[in-house]
């Protein structure tokens, strides 16, 4: 096989790679504009500094003290049933605050307890 074509299937790869990450993140962006329509009553999310990773644990830490949910099987499934049952959507800036490190804790724990090796109880 010639260099040249080596380079070209390599860039190909590569390029697929890249188309695939930029469809998982419009994706993620999709999603969790849906989820911030449901959750939120002004339809957007607080204004927090870290990024929207915090605000999402917080969001499925509520629907999981709400519904029952296993902690790491909440997503936008679970919160348009959490949406049906008739909760109250929640004002964003009275809802958020940092998470203290208690908070910190649990999330990280939950993270990497094994929680997504875990048999989904509610498919």
């Amino acid at each position: 096989m010639s260099p040249c074509k080596v380079d070209e299937a390599s860039g190909l790869r590569q390029k697929s790679m890249v188309n695939g990450m930029e469809r998982h993140l419009k994706r993620v962006e999709e999603e969790t504009k849906k989820i911030y329509d449901i959750f939120f009553v002004d339809r957007k999310g607080p204004e927090v500094e870290q990024g929207i990773t915090q605000v999402m644990h917080q969001i499925k830490d509520q629907v999981f003290k709400d519904l029952g949910v296993p902690w790491h099987q909440i997503d936008l499934k679970q919160l348009k049933k959490w949406e049906h049952q008739g909760f109250a959507e929640v004002d964003a800036d009275k809802w958020w605050h940092r998470p203290n490190q208690v908070e910190r804790d649990r999330f990280m724990k939950m993270l990497l307890g094994g929680a997504s090796l875990r048999k989904d109880l509610y498919p």
